[in-house]
């Protein structure tokens, strides 16, 4: 069985993690939702995750449909190596820096690498 930890909340602003129209683009602009820890090597949509901690940024969506054990990126976690994500979900794997896992141009997340 996948295990995820959450740490801890490190900055929960509802407002500025949810939508609001024109303000958003394609990338966060809030504070993180939290650190999550992985604790064992694992892949998403055929990407490696290896474990160690992970900060959650969200744009378009809030902190809460991605972070906890309901999560998407737990619900991620839990697919099979090679499984789809759920549509309309999607991978950027051209993207630059963390990586991405959007439904929409203007709503996603963002999973960066922190630590062990």
């Amino acid at each position: 069985m996948k295990l995820l930890l959450i740490l801890g909340l490190v900055s929960l602003n509802l407002l500025s993690c949810t939508k609001d129209g024109e303000s958003q683009t394609a990338g966060p602009k809030t504070p993180a939702c939290g650190i999550v820890q992985v604790l064992t090597d694992e892949v998403i949509a055929g990407v490696q995750f290896p474990k160690g901690k992970y900060q959650i940024n969200v744009f378009g969506i809030t902190c809460e449909e991605v972070m906890g054990e309901k999560g998407l990126f737990n619900q991620f976690l839990l697919l099979g190596d090679n499984d789809p994500l759920p549509a309309p979900w999607i991978y950027l794997k051209d993207a630059v820096g963390a990586p991405k896992f959007v439904k929409s141009t203007n709503e996603g997340f963002r999973v960066q690498r922190v630590g062990d």
